[in-house]
């Protein structure tokens, strides 16, 4: 197996509807390839995880990284590429086979694991940096028909990592988590705090959807440093 040969099968035989790939594979080879998610759009967000961690980390390069939903490898890959070891796990029909085909023929640290990620995926002494968790959880929750099952392996990545980069937006999307707040980011807030081991939160981006429709993306730590100064106030204020 080769590059072309993972490219030709892409070709041939595309994954998505509006593009061949959803997400960019961060190699040259693959930038023949058609995406139906922006380009721009997802460098920009890799910018942002990149600059955030540069303020958590420095300069330090050798992270333990979890990668949880890693489509066809976006973001494990560009991690891989600035010497970090990754696992990932990533269950769909396609995208599972080609990551793997990918991290074998690239030969990275990147321990690609062709599985949905449960509450029993990581063992009792493994710990990461840090994990990415980016509009995953809504297709773990099942738009809440999995609700407990995705909030045990939330409680558990917490658990298991320094920090998280967490993605979501309410009430957006195929496979939706719903809510009847009207103060969205407010709510996200209380749920992360209900829903994981974390004690701070950061929002670091914002990906506007459709119309209002907002994503947003949030450092969760335990590290005082980074958080949002003003967000428990607002929170005391919201009424719904």
């Amino acid at each position: 197996m080769d590059i072309e040969y993972i490219i030709k099968g892409i070709k041939e035989n595309p994954v998505e509807q509006k593009g061949e790939i959803y997400h960019p594979i961060p190699f040259p080879e693959f930038e023949g390839l058609t995406t139906s998610s922006n380009p721009k759009g997802v460098y920009e967000k890799w910018d942002i995880i990149r600059k955030t961690l540069k303020s958590v980390y420095g300069n330090r390069q050798d992270l333990y990284v979890l990668d949880i939903g890693a489509n066809a490898g976006f973001y494990t890959f560009n991690f891989a590429k600035n010497g970090a070891k990754v696992k990932s796990f990533e269950c769909h029909d396609r995208y599972k086979t080609i990551g793997k085909e990918v991290a074998e023929v690239k030969k990275l640290a990147v321990e690609w694991i062709p599985k949905a990620f449960h509450s029993k995926s990581i063992s009792t002494n493994e710990h990461f940096d840090l994990a990415l968790l980016l509009s995953v959880f809504q297709w773990m929750a099942n738009a809440d028909i999995n609700n407990k099952e995705a909030l045990d392996c939330l409680k558990l990545i917490s658990e298991h990592s320094d920090y998280l980069f967490f993605e979501l937006g309410y009430n957006s999307g195929k496979s939706c988590v719903k809510t009847n707040k009207l103060g969205h980011y407010a709510e996200m807030i209380r749920f992360l705090k209900k829903s994981t081991s974390y004690t701070h939160f950061k929002l670091i981006g914002k990906t506007r959807l459709w119309g209002s429709k907002k994503r947003y993306m949030i450092l969760c730590s335990r590290n005082d440093k980074f958080e949002d100064s003003g967000w428990r106030v607002f929170l005391r204020k919201i009424t719904f």
